[in-house]
């Protein structure tokens, strides 16, 4: 069974953080300072920041992804070959090894990419309409990278009440500070948003104030923010992105190095060889089993599971991965991501309908029911509506709806007691970090 240490952050590295970002590789280095001064080139910053961020979500939301129950490491599936991937599967980040560092000098390069655009901004009397994108971008993704390690990012001195990080030299940074901060840049953005862009920072700033259970606030902004058929804000690159999608690169098409959870395949059942035609498995057909829920490299549970929640293929997407040779049972990796250049949703009025249901069972007033929003989401993929919702389902509805975004290991952090169902009989959710050779000797280690 696949053992998570739950922290509401990933951990950061406190070893040389500072060397990080400053051999970080610049989006603008390959201008100079003079030729990037100038109005004319301030889309090239604009660039350099939207594909600095497009490069970080994906990494963050990646590793975010294998920390939790979303993602597993499988040796048998091939192309999974990857000692630090199992160890992230078990929770285990070890952050004193520098193959851990990537996605913190990501965001860390953000962030300077951002400053350094505002900082141009700053000296420049240029065009009203060159003004207001750049500024906006400059806020937006200060905001974003602040939020990123605030959210993520942990290990503090108050540790586990509340985690923090670095940025670039600075004296550590506790995660309520780091998000106070991201919001102020995001209300910053605002002054230069259209009315998509404005419903997008609030939507952003409930997520933060949700994460924090300020559901008061949460609630304010939520209610203003992504509205039905609004378009999603991606993370995405802008004239070019060197860096791929990770999903794709490492967990979908272009390598399997990380498959995923049973459950997905699960509730759209297992497959089958439809020997006599009549559309259902019977006990005399072949079939193909999926891995025991949260095993790592488990077996299968040698009995067919029919499709539990078959509608649900609409938006969880999947193919069978490449397993080696004689491995009695599959693995599923998605193809939510088909493409190196696939974008990856940041937050989208279907997330935001399910901040407003969430909020509506805690009290708050959002100006429409838990579950008229759920449904609302629910009708958008085609699925048929649900009968009745309480947290535990909506919930489950966020599993599905924001698969593959780096949104679950933060749900299974505000709600242990309610996601516990996948751990097996006498294990414990750590919420302090424990050496790899203490987690081998607990007898209930997989």
């Amino acid at each position: 069974m696949k053992k998570i240490i739950v922290i509401i952050f990933i951990f950061i590295f406190f070893c040389g953080c500072e060397s990080f970002v400053e051999n970080a590789d610049s989006s603008v280095s390959y201008a100079t300072d003079d030729e990037i001064s100038s109005s004319e080139n301030i889309s090239f910053l604009v660039n350099g920041v939207l594909n600095d961020f497009s490069r970080a979500y994906g990494y963050v939301t990646l590793w975010a992804d294998l920390l939790s129950d979303a993602l597993v490491n499988d040796g048998r599936v091939q192309g999974s070959t990857d000692v630090r991937g199992e160890y992230l599967d078990n929770g285990l980040y070890d952050p004193t090894v520098g193959t851990y560092a990537p996605p913190y000098q990501t965001v860390a390069q953000v962030w300077r990419s951002a400053t350094s655009l505002q900082s141009k901004l700053d000296d420049m009397d240029i065009d009203a309409s060159l003004k207001t994108e750049g500024y906006f971008t400059a806020y937006l993704y200060q905001g974003l990278s602040h939020y990123l390690l605030g959210t993520y990012y942990g290990r503090g001195p108050s540790y586990p009440s509340d985690g923090g990080a670095t940025l670039n030299e600075s004296a550590f940074i506790p995660s309520s500070d780091l998000n106070s901060s991201a919001l102020l840049y995001l209300d910053s953005a605002a002054s230069y948003a259209d009315d998509h862009q404005t419903r997008i920072i609030h939507s952003l700033m409930a997520r933060i104030y949700l994460y924090g259970n300020d559901y008061s606030n949460a609630a304010q902004h939520a209610a203003l923010g992504l509205q039905d058929g609004d378009a999603p804000f991606y993370a995405r690159p802008g004239l070019e992105d060197p860096w791929p999608n990770w999903y794709w690169y490492e967990a979908g098409n272009n390598r399997t190095r990380y498959t995923l959870a049973s459950r997905f395949k699960h509730m759209l059942g297992e497959d089958f060889i439809d020997s006599n035609g009549n559309g259902v498995w019977d006990s005399t057909e072949t079939f193909t089993d999926c891995a025991v829920v949260g095993a790592d490299v488990g077996q299968g549970d040698g009995v067919y599971n029919s499709a539990s929640e078959p509608e649900e293929s609409a938006r969880i997407k999947m193919s069978a991965a490449p397993m080696a040779p004689e491995t009695p049972y599959m693995r599923y990796y998605q193809t939510k991501y088909p493409d190196s250049d696939s974008p990856i949703n940041v937050i989208s009025w279907q997330e935001n309908h399910l901040m407003l249901a969430e909020l509506a069972l805690q009290g708050q007033s959002v100006g429409v029911n838990a579950l008229d929003a759920v449904n609302a989401v629910r009708a958008a993929h085609g699925i048929s509506n649900l009968a009745n919702v309480d947290l535990s389902a909506l919930l489950h509805e966020r599993d599905k709806e924001l698969f593959c975004q780096g949104q679950r290991i933060i749900d299974q952090n505000r709600h242990a007691d309610l996601l516990n169902w996948h751990l097996g009989e006498g294990t414990t959710w750590h919420f302090l970090p424990v050496p790899y050779e203490e987690e081998l000797a607990n007898p209930n280690y997989p």
